[in-house]
């Protein structure tokens, strides 16, 4: 059947047609409008890749620097090696230049040499410049070098749970490398080659170099040679009384400024062992922001300057100790098992008598003793510029007992950190200002430009500056005159106080175990350097702070003495007070009272080790040369 069509209709029919061409030309338009105009950059790059193929070039980290400008943390160049299968021209020859320069296996390496579906397959990360010099020199089509960064600690183990490491492609790990990794890091360069879709190189290619941009350099507060110092010691302090750790600090009590910080067990930084995960984590944890313990007789600095600050004690108030005290109906045995008897407030601390600081504590009150515990920084951190710091475990405040309170007067039944211990006994001996702690003075740009500095940091005021006066002075009487004697040096000032530690398992003593520790400060009047040895757990058969870790502490201030040359005062009238001029009596197989009546006579201190009436041990030995109060060592 045949149709006729009008004018009309067929001009309707081309302008449907028009129209819809026209829609359609408008909306591919629009595409690549929006394609060209707002997706531009992502289609550039897709196309890049397609086209190109491209090296990652590391960039440089940066330095990390002691106070005095001293390089403690560098980075040198390295190379990573990558085979491009589509450029492998022989692959046997290329596994076998690599097997055998990189120690890899052949196979693998082989593997990647013929596997074009890769475009680029890494072989090894950071190697050493003389085994790239070989790969270079064979000249093999589908090896690619590109540069890297390799982090090197010219110390070794120094300061290495502050330092931290790095992993292998030089992100920051752990300690200030973690920290700080934002700023030392750097920005990663890159080279370009033009290349076809499978990967091979071009012919008369393109090729572009962007270089990478060096991180920021980092000045600490460490100073490498006191800390050299404070390591030496621990490492006398694990061979002699080989406890499971030792931990020291040092720190400048006028600014919080950290002068060494350390802990052994630990490794070279160089090589951590990273196939030993457990070793890894256990060593490289900085024991000193971390780990928490109960700080004990080194507290008492503490409590006494509670009270004296509220005028709950004077310096003449008397206490008699019979070697114990019952606080709740239960018994809180001295250290000293027989008791110290009368004695006054500077005799109190001089002994260390627990009894007396059980009867300060009491004074306080828990309600006052928490307020010194947040002056102190006690149960919150310090913000020391160092990850993963603890805040310490305190009793919750309506939970204490007067059990509770009478051991906290004496160390016990509260946990800090190290840093916050040694953190608040600087503020009672620095004029009664809490110095917030710091590992970092400045961060520099690869130009030069300070991007920060830290400065010293007021956090409150613990004490009164004439408290302060007043513990200074007898702290430097503990030293001169009593159980801090291992630390006397003649011709200088030292202020300090021992601790011995009992430590809990399961809520009962674990027998044999014990914190020994010593805090001190010089010089006494106006202290420049503070520091803090603990010791876990000595194995050596002594235990208390005044043998464990005082004699230590004694050879960081004699160190720091030298190094700084400070000159001495009253030298001969201090000698004679260390002159080895009392021979030692054999004590052993006597009793103990006997013991102590013949030490007393001869003006020479004791501490016993044990619970017995008979003496079967002491140290010094028999007939060795001792001097005036000097402290015997009586195992019963």
């Amino acid at each position: 059947m045949k149709t006729n069509y009008s004018i009309y209709s067929i001009q309707k029919r081309l302008l449907t047609l028009g129209v819809l061409v026209a829609f359609v030309f408008t909306l591919l338009t629009l595409r690549l409008s929006y394609l060209q105009i707002f997706n531009s950059n992502w289609l550039q790059i897709l196309a890049e890749e397609q086209w190109t193929r491209d090296l990652p070039i590391a960039a440089e980290r940066g330095v990390i620097f002691d106070r005095n400008g001293v390089a403690l943390a560098v980075s040198y160049s390295s190379y990573n090696v990558y085979v491009r299968a589509s450029n492998v021209v022989d692959a046997p020859a290329v596994s076998n230049l690599l097997s055998s320069v990189l120690n890899l296996s052949y196979d693998e390496i082989y593997s990647k040499a013929t596997n074009r579906g890769t475009s680029e397959s890494l072989v090894k990360m950071q190697i050493e410049k003389e085994l790239a010099d070989r790969i270079k020199i064979a000249n093999l089509k589908g090896i690619y070098l590109s540069e890297n960064t390799k982090r090197y600690y010219p110390f070794s183990s120094a300061l290495e749970q502050v330092m931290g490491y790095t992993t292998i492609d030089n992100a920051g790990q752990a300690g200030l490398e973690l920290y700080y990794n934002k700023y030392l890091k750097g920005i990663d360069g890159y080279s370009i080659v033009q290349s076809d879709i499978t990967g091979t190189e071009l012919d008369n290619r393109l090729s572009s170099y962007v270089e990478s941009i060096p991180g920021a350099d980092i000045e600490l507060t460490i100073d490498y040679r006191i800390q050299l110092m404070l390591e030496d010691a621990l490492q006398k302090v694990m061979i002699e009384q080989m406890p499971n750790t030792a931990t020291g600090i040092v720190m400048n009590p006028k600014t919080g400024e950290i002068l060494a910080m350390g802990s052994l067990p630990n490794f070279d930084l160089n090589n951590p062992p990273r196939d030993d995960l457990a070793s890894l984590m256990q060593n490289s944890k900085n024991l000193s922001i971390v780990d928490v313990y109960e700080p004990g007789s080194t507290f008492k600095v503490l409590t006494m300057a509670a009270v004296l600050e509220e005028g709950l004690a004077h310096l003449t108030d008397q206490f008699y100790d019979p070697g114990y005290r019952i606080v709740d109906g239960q018994r809180i045995n001295c250290w000293k098992s027989h008791g110290h008897g009368q004695q006054n407030l500077v005799d109190g601390l001089n002994n260390s008598c627990n009894s007396v600081f059980i009867d300060l504590a009491l004074r306080l009150g828990t309600d006052l003793f928490y307020d010194y515990f947040g002056k102190y920084g006690f149960g919150q951190k310090t913000n020391v510029d160092f990850p993963a710091e603890s805040s310490g475990l305190l009793v919750e405040q309506s939970l204490v007992k007067n059990m509770d309170l009478a051991r906290m007067g004496f160390g016990q039944a509260i946990a800090v950190t190290p840093l916050q211990q040694i953190t608040a006994i600087c503020s009672v001996l620095n004029g009664g200002l809490l110095m917030q702690p710091y590992l970092t003075k400045s961060i520099t740009s690869p130009v030069g430009t300070k991007i920060k500095e830290n400065n010293p940091i007021r956090v409150r005021r613990t004490i009164s500056e004439q408290t302060s006066e007043t513990l200074r002075w007898m702290l430097e009487e503990v030293i001169t005159n009593n159980s801090g004697k291992y630390a006397f040096i003649p011709g200088y000032a030292v202020s300090g106080k021992t601790g011995t530690t009992i430590k809990y398992k399961n809520g009962a003593i674990d027998e044999g175990k014990f914190i020994s520790s010593f805090v001190g400060a010089f010089p006494a009047n106006d202290p420049e350097y503070a520091i803090l040895i603990i010791a876990d757990e000595p194995k050596s058969g002594a235990y208390f702070g005044s043998v464990v870790a005082t004699p230590y502490a004694k050879l960081v201030f004699e160190g720091i003495i030298d190094y700084k040359n400070i000159q001495p005062v009253n030298l001969e009238e201090d000698l004679k007070l260390v002159e080895k001029n009392i021979k030692m009596p054999n004590l052993v197989g006597k009793s103990l009272g006997e013991a102590a009546g013949i030490l007393a006579n001869l003006n020479l201190q004791y501490e016993v080790m044990g619970t017995g009436g008979i003496v079967l041990e002491q140290t010094p030995p028999p007939s060795e040369m001792v001097f005036q109060r000097a402290i015997i060592i009586l195992k019963t």
